[in-house]
């Protein structure tokens, strides 16, 4: 199984380019089975997670070409309705997007339950209430889900219960051929929901946001189209923690400030210096940043994916602080495995809270994608050779990790088999 081995104890200094956002390619990656024709993908991030989902969509009869690095050409005229990477499902929380996407081109769907990270129950029920509001049959049988229709689905409004990124974005998705106006309420805004919504727009959907409300009104195909996806906000802002953790500077280039700007201000508060213009970040903290007192909530608040990061980073801050997880409550599994490393946590109900910590090198494990980001973060500032498992959790969703810690001077390496 592949590790990770970090030297840390100096400063981060350089630039990176921020690659494609993931959370942008897997929908966009699976609604291509709505679109007729060619469709040409720009600036895809090649995480394992990428990967997967076009092997899923190869697997069902998709014609997959890889253009370039971070380019792909993707046609779905001849896919099957069987699904049959199952594996692959199972390990994706993203493969529930072809529940949408199955429905609104076949009319059912059935497919295992989809996977992900393990940091707490995540829910589909959401996406089924608005799947069985739009007229489908909803059942899950042994660990598969099984949609089915009988008759055409019928617009209509639906109010999710609570905000949620996936039901926001499968409900659109299952709506784009419905005949009338599709309403949805209390829908998630993330900035890949909107990347969605602008991909399909190009491709002849007719999709409007306005606030947390989407209009979707019904068409009678979509065609293919060349797209170029999102730069990453939560690689931006991981990186960010990084140089805030162990001091020094970066540039980060090809990413959308406007998406940052929330905690952008946080750090500026906490005594970074940051400089931004529409597509860069200058970021600089020569000294120990002041803590700050969090909660994770929808965009545009304080992400949930930066929660595990920015609690690893409040460890080398000169007062520490408080992150509530207004999201995903049980999101703090990292913390027993930081606390290897001698971090002063005090964990509550659904908060931790952080004390400044004298941290030393540890051999620890990834429980998920983000939790592995704080880890690399704590190894990257605390002097010594830590060494990092699980690291297929941390490969699903950083493109090309080592070579930019590299590229700003950190000392870090992939180790593979029993090495």
């Amino acid at each position: 199984m592949e590790k990770l081995t970090i030297e840390g104890g100096g400063a981060l200094k350089g630039e990176i380019n921020v690659s494609g956002m993931k959370n942008s390619a897997l929908p966009i990656i699976f609604a291509t089975i709505l679109l007729k024709g060619d469709s040409v993908i720009k600036n895809i991030p090649l995480v394992s997670d990428v990967l997967n989902s076009l092997e899923i969509l190869r697997e069902m009869g998709a014609k997959i070409t890889v253009l370039d690095s971070h380019s792909v050409l993707i046609n779905t005229d001849n896919i099957s309705s069987e699904i049959k990477a199952h594996a692959l499902i199972s390990k994706m929380r993203a493969s529930s997007y072809l529940m949408g996407t199955m429905l609104a081109r076949f009319g059912h769907a059935e497919l295992p339950m989809p996977g992900g990270c393990n940091f707490g129950v995540r829910p589909i029920e959401q996406h089924l209430k608005g799947f069985s509001l739009l007229g489908a049959v909803c059942n899950e049988e042994n660990d598969f889900v099984l949609i089915s229709t009988k008759n055409p689905l019928k617009s209509t409004k639906i109010t999710l219960d609570k905000i949620s990124v996936g039901a926001t974005i499968n409900i659109v998705l299952a709506s784009l051929f419905i005949e009338g106006v599709t309403v949805i309420e209390n829908v998630a805004v993330e900035p890949h929901v909107d990347d969605l919504i602008h991909f399909l727009n190009s491709a002849g959907a007719k999709i409007i946001r306005y606030g947390r409300r989407i209009f979707c009104e019904g068409v009678k195909q979509l065609h293919g189209v060349e797209y170029e996806i999102y730069p990453d906000m939560i690689e931006a802002l991981t990186y960010l923690t990084y140089v805030g953790a162990t001091g020094g500077e970066i540039v980060l280039k090809n990413t959308n400030t406007a998406h940052l700007s929330y905690v952008l201000d946080i750090f500026s508060k906490m005594g970074a210096d940051v400089g931004i213009t529409e597509r860069e970040v200058k970021f600089r903290a020569y000294r120990a940043l002041d803590g700050a007192n969090v909660t994770t909530a929808p965009y545009p608040l304080f992400p949930t994916d930066l929660h595990p990061q920015f609690a690893s980073l409040l460890c080398f801050s000169k007062n520490g602080g408080i992150i509530k997880e207004g999201i995903f409550p049980t999101r703090f599994a990292y913390v027993g495995e930081l606390q290897k490393m001698g971090a002063c946590m005090k964990q509550g109900n659904g908060y931790i809270e952080v004390l400044p910590s004298k941290l030393h090198s540890a051999t620890v494990n990834a429980t998920d994608l983000r939790a592995g980001a704080a880890l690399i973060c704590a190894a990257l500032a605390t002097h010594g050779v830590s060494t990092i498992n699980n690291v297929n959790y941390i490969v699903r969703g950083y493109e090309d990790l080592t070579n930019k810690i590299s590229s700003l001077g950190g000392k870090i390496k992939l180790l593979k088999g029993e090495q």
